[in-house]
């Protein structure tokens, strides 16, 4: 079992090795690992060098590099320029590169630069593909099969065996919805980037009272700096995403900084990440500000027109 939430700061450290990427692209999408904490990687270019691993992340505002790929593509940061970011983690104020674009899941995001964070311990990604190259199209994805898709949500369609779930933008473009947990409802943000899905202390509160059959869990796990930490985690009997119900669901619960950036510091919420969406096919669409949550056996048919 591993707990990295959202930007992979805890792990119990069982690695799962990230194969390199060979081809860009297969016959029905584009490849797609996962890094060490279960998060979908693909195979990206920067500057003309790769295919590197990126975490695709959708509770990222921006595309952005690691410190340790500056060296790789030799890049040298801007004289006398940083910029002063949100991180899931707080602000922080960053080196600015200058960068020409991103190629990715058969998109070019063309830029003119981008800042570098610290690379994550354990991981080999090498870089986040946010939003900023998301938006207005739809993303699907499947890690049991290995394969992502980006395209124009007008050309994909899905078919009575997936759920939809009407969501709307929240943050800079992220997709925000509503989760049913023992009777109440919660908002969620979908984010690819986070291993587990993580709830507030308000919403742990709040579900602890009015929730049917919510039980509490200590968790002790390593963290990535060879340390151990104590958790507490909610175990939920049932967790629904519109008809997609999952039971005895667990939540970690952690007051991360990113949940005062969106304004819920005291208000119930939740981040939902790839504990739940990994489980089987999804897509995320961007522009009618959609969830879709497929089965093993689901696939989408791609327009003719």
């Amino acid at each position: 079992m591993r707990l990295p939430f959202f930007v992979a700061l805890l792990s119990l450290c069982t690695a799962t090795p990230l194969v390199a990427f060979q081809d860009l692209d297969g016959d029905d999408g584009y490849i797609i690992l996962p890094d060490r904490y279960d998060r979908p990687t693909a195979g990206t270019v920067v500057n003309g060098v790769g295919p590197l691993p990126f975490i695709i992340d959708t509770g990222a505002s921006k595309s952005v590099i690691y410190r340790s790929l500056t060296s790789v593509i030799d890049l040298q940061a801007l004289p006398n320029q940083s910029k002063r970011i949100i991180t899931a983690t707080g602000y922080k104020r960053v080196l600015v590169y200058p960068v020409t674009d991103f190629y990715v899941l058969g998109r070019t995001l063309n830029v003119q630069e981008t800042v570098a964070l610290p690379d994550i311990i354990g991981s080999q990604a090498k870089g986040l593909i946010g939003v900023d190259m998301l938006a207005g199209l739809t993303l699907t994805m499947d890690m049991g099969q290995g394969l992502a898709r980006l395209q124009n949500p007008d050309e994909t369609r899905f078919d009575d065996s997936w759920t939809m779930i009407q969501g709307r933008p929240v943050a800079y473009g992220s997709l925000a919805l509503e989760v049913n947990i023992g009777g109440v409802d919660v908002p969620v943000i979908v984010d690819t980037g986070a291993s587990d899905t993580v709830i507030n202390t308000a919403g742990s509160d709040a579900l602890t009272l009015a929730a049917t059959g919510v039980r509490r869990q200590s968790i002790r796990a390593s963290i990535s700096n060879g340390g151990v930490m104590d958790f507490v985690a909610l175990v939920v009997p049932s967790f629904k995403v519109g008809d997609y119900e999952r039971t005895n669901m667990r939540l970690v619960v952690s007051d991360i900084p990113v949940f005062t950036t969106l304004g819920a510091r005291s208000v119930p919420a939740i981040i939902l990440g790839m504990d739940l969406l990994g489980e089987q096919p999804f897509a995320i669409d961007f522009k009618n500000w959609r969830l879709y949550l497929g089965t093993q056996e689901a696939d989408t048919a791609i327009a003719s027109e």
